[in-house]
């Protein structure tokens, strides 16, 4: 049980949560109209596609294609930095950091590369992640969750984000320069590349494509539910098995507790008019407490608009290592090193996060 609970602390906390915030709100109809289902099968299919295109070798073929054409330290962890965005569009910062951080140890480490420059870019990586995660609807489960509970559409949504987007290229180009850009520059080996099953990563590409016409209701969710679950029953049943099941039941505990502390008089008025002030200032504190996929679960429903939560709790996900889940996925890979240094890694964290939170939270209150 303890084992389970150091490997699944996120859904032992939201549980706890649920458990606990029963006692002011008992059980009835009203969970079941709290859970949101269109949002449990967007993200189920999700999971799908990015198990299907690990599973394909797409992911392992992007590495060795970059390592070939980099040629030397500073440019591959340049491509590294820019794929861990641009994908994190597509297929979530979690997964772009579950591919991409254990590869960028390995490699750095078979080219002697100096440990701080490992942890700089590790970190930077993780905030690419995060920062190129919010792009699109699909990047991260807030996104996905905000748009189906605000019933938004392509236009208002991109509209929204994109120059948080665009600032957040031109924040991490620079902290690159600063921190990344060495004038002793090391050759790298080429890897061989593996070789793709092209039919499979296209069919899982065109589940992505279907994913995303579900997001801004082109096509019913249903639909796409169905036809991917078949898919993977008949041809790709493995797929099926490596779909991260307890992040949806973590999903339904958090739509729990957050119907349960709407219903808590005196928590409600707490939270209401905070956030009819400054949602955006509100939803990214409330990230770095509770991380900021439950943050925009509970404060969605006292929002007048999705603009103030999705970029609160988008830019939100920078700052502690709670801000966001994906980060403690690159925090939990680095501390498993025999020779890391845990106190550099979170001094060099916090300092890029919190500055460049900061920062991103000017551009918020300019854009007004």
């Amino acid at each position: 049980m303890w084992e389970f609970c150091k490997k699944e602390t996120v859904f032992c906390i939201a549980l706890l949560a649920a458990v606990v915030s029963a006692l002011f709100n008992p059980p009835s109809k009203a969970w079941i109209d709290a859970i949101d289902f269109r949002t449990l099968a967007l993200l189920f299919s999700l999971m799908g596609v990015s198990e299907g295109l690990k599973a394909s070798g797409m992911f392992d073929a992007a590495a060795g294609m970059m390592m070939k054409k980099a040629g030397n330290t500073r440019l591959l962890s340049l491509l590294l930095v820019a794929v861990v965005f641009i994908s994190s569009m597509f297929f979530t910062n979690d997964v772009s950091l579950l591919m991409f951080v254990p590869f960028t140890m390995m490699i750095l480490d078979r080219e002697g590369a100096d440990e701080s420059y490992i942890i700089k870019l590790v970190v930077l990586e993780t905030i690419s992640a995060n920062l190129g995660s919010m792009t699109t609807p699909v990047g991260n489960p807030q996104n996905l969750y905000i748009c189906s509970f605000f019933d938004v559409d392509v236009v208002p949504f991109f509209k929204t984000i994109l120059p948080y987007s665009f600032a957040s290229v031109v924040l991490i180009f620079i902290c690159f320069v600063i921190f990344l850009w060495k004038k002793e520059d090391v050759a790298v080996d080429e890897r061989e590349v593996r070789g793709i099953d092209k039919a499979r990563t296209m069919i899982y590409l065109a589940f992505l494509v279907l994913a995303l016409l579900s997001v801004f209701h082109v096509l019913p969710w249903q639909i796409l539910l169905f036809l991917e679950t078949v898919v993977l029953l008949v041809f790709d049943r493995k797929v099926l098995l490596r779909i991260d099941y307890i992040l949806l039941l973590t999903f339904i505990c958090f739509f729990i507790f957050s119907e349960n502390i709407r219903n808590i008089d005196i928590v409600r008025e707490a939270i209401a008019s905070p956030m009819k002030m400054h949602p955006i200032a509100v939803s990214a504190a409330v990230s770095q407490v509770i991380s900021n996929v439950p943050a925009a679960i509970l404060l969605s429903s006292f929002a007048d608009s999705f603009e103030g939560v999705l970029i609160g709790t988008d830019i939100g996900g920078l700052g502690t290592p709670i801000a966001s889940l994906a980060s403690l996925i690159s925090l939990k890979f680095y501390f498993r090193r025999e020779k890391g240094r845990k106190g550099s890694y979170l001094a060099v964290f916090m300092l890029l996060n919190i500055v460049l939170l900061a920062l991103l939270a000017l551009l918020a209150f300019v854009l007004g």
